[in-house]
This record gives C-alpha cells, sequence and structure tokens, in this order.
C-alpha cells in the first residue's frame, strides 16, 4: 500500500511511548536494525528485554511477504494493549493467569505478562517460531516451557508443569482455524481453554487480507472452550482497514455474549475492545 513503518504505526526510540519504555532499536555498524530492546516501566526489577528481529534465512518468504514482515515490528497497539491488560487485569496476571497471545509477532505483550507474573503462550505462524524460540531462550533461560519438553499437568485454566517451574512462558504454531486452536490447547496442555487472550494489530486488510474471518473463528472457538474468558483485541485504525467488520462479525458469533469498545484514542487512532463469552 505504499505506507512506511511510521504510517503503519511501528514504533521508533523518538516516539512518546516508546520512551516511556525505554524503547532502543540496535543496529550493527551498517545501521542495520538486529534487534529491539525496552524496560517495562513497572516491572520491579527493570529487566531489558532484548529482541532479536532478524529470521532465519529459510523463513523469508518471497519478497519478504506482509505477515512475515509485521512479525519483526513492534506496533503501537502492541504496547498500549499491553498497558490495558496491566492495568485492568493486573492482579491476576501477578497471580499466575493464563494469557494466549494470537499473532504475536515478537510477542511483547505476552513476555511482558510473564516478567510481571503470569503464564503466557505465545502464538504465530510456523515461519517465525525459530525467531520467538530463539528470543523465549534467551530472556526466559528457567521459565520457557519447550515443545515436547515436559507435558503441562492441568489445574483450572492455568497449567503447571510436573517437572520444573509452574510459572511458564512457551510458543507455538497455530494455524487459524478451530481444529489449530484445539491443537494448540492440547499442545501447550491448556485443554481447559485460557484466562485471557490478546490480539494486537491483526487486522489491517492491505497487508492481510481478510485473514480477520479466521481470527473470528479462532476467537469463538476460545470462548466455547472457556465462556469465562476475556478476549482483548488493541487495533489501530487505518484506511480501509477492516476492523469494522470485524467487530461486527464477532457480535454475531455464537459463542461471544457481549463486545464493547473500552478505549478509543483519535490521537493515537487506538482501539481496544474487550470480548466476552456466554455464561
Amino acid at each position: 500500500c505504499g505506507d512506511d513503518d511510521d504510517s503503519l504505526g511501528s514504533v521508533d526510540s523518538n516516539d512518546t511511548t516508546m520512551r516511556t519504555i525505554q524503547f532502543q532499536s540496535l543496529r550493527d555498524d551498517n545501521k542495520l536494525e538486529q534487534g529491539i530492546s525496552l524496560v517495562w516501566p513497572t516491572d520491579p526489577e527493570s529487566r531489558t528485554l532484548a529482541l532479536s528481529t532478524l529470521l532465519e534465512p529459510d523463513d523469508l518468504a518471497p519478497l519478504f511477504a506482509g505477515a512475515q514482515w509485521a512479525g519483526t515490528r513492534v506496533w503501537h497497539a502492541a504496547i498500549h494493549g499491553m498497558f490495558y491488560m496491566e492495568k485492568e487485569y493486573g492482579t491476576e496476571m501477578a497471580t499466575g493467569a493464563s494469557l494466549l497471545e494470537l499473532g504475536c509477532g515478537l510477542g511483547v505483550p505476552g513476555m511482558i505478562w510473564h516478567m510481571l507474573g503470569g503464564n503466557t503462550v505465545l502464538s504465530d505462524q510456523e515461519s517465525i517460531m525459530s525467531q520467538l524460540h530463539a528470543n523465549l531462550r534467551t530472556n526466559f533461560p528457567d521459565t520457557t516451557k519447550t515443545m515436547g519438553g515436559g507435558e503441562g499437568v492441568k489445574e483450572g485454566g492455568a497449567t503447571k508443569t510436573a517437572k520444573g517451574p509452574s510459572h511458564t512462558i512457551s510458543a507455538h504454531p497455530l494455524s487459524w482455524s478451530r481444529d489449530g486452536v484445539h491443537k494448540l490447547s492440547n499442545d501447550s496442555g491448556y485443554t481447559n481453554g485460557f484466562d485471557y487472550v490478546l490480539n494486537c494489530d491483526c487486522v489491517y486488510e492491505p497487508l492481510y487480507g481478510k485473514s480477520w474471518e479466521l481470527l473470528v473463528e479462532v476467537i469463538d472457538e476460545l470462548l466455547k472452550i472457556n465462556p469465562k474468558c476475556v478476549v482483548v483485541s488493541s487495533v489501530e485504525r487505518r484506511r480501509a482497514d477492516g476492523i469494522d467488520g470485524f467487530v461486527q462479525r464477532m457480535k454475531s458469533c455464537e459463542h461471544v455474549g457481549s463486545v464493547v469498545q473500552v478505549l478509543r484514542d483519535d490521537k493515537l487512532q487506538l482501539e481496544i475492545y474487550v470480548t466476552t463469552g456466554k455464561q
């Protein structure tokens, strides 16, 4: 569509919001970005989250397809989505509530949720799993739960591992489909569903087409599995983005009880919606 990073909502070190989280773009001698770092303002230990933004050569799609490129950026909607999650659900987060992040890209919100006490499952396309797994090993070597390593033992909505820490984070590929939801739930150990689900900037038709229709199916299935789950959708408004269609489709889903807009920031062009199930 011809938009650059700034017009699409990707963040940089000069952005006011990013200064709040001490965001830095890490570049090599040729000024090419190799990664990013940030410090979440409410983290009592002021830990630096350092993430590589480089994809493995085998994961680069032809002409660097939009979805793969988007997965290497940090978006305003992701940061403000996490601000909202912490404000509204911080107590639950600190006591180990589970969060599934859909279309996570670099996975910053889910990682922050985990840093502040919650259990996290990050999900996205198979093509960025190697990047996600590497970043998890770097930042959370003691609490990363690897695929195939130690089955989770169900306890309510959260998962406790039979061996090792009960406070875990993991990354799993997710094909946006109802069958994909059940596969992820089984693979991650969360067969009873998740306490919270977060998706940030996953709806933008010029980049992703109408993939939001599949996202709606995923959310509806997650609410079917756990009607008490709370789904938070943080989006940035852009021309012809498809968000209105996404919201209307959500409201018509079988297992959706309500869809409520809880935040609208006209300056940043951000909106946040909370979707809950039928109870």
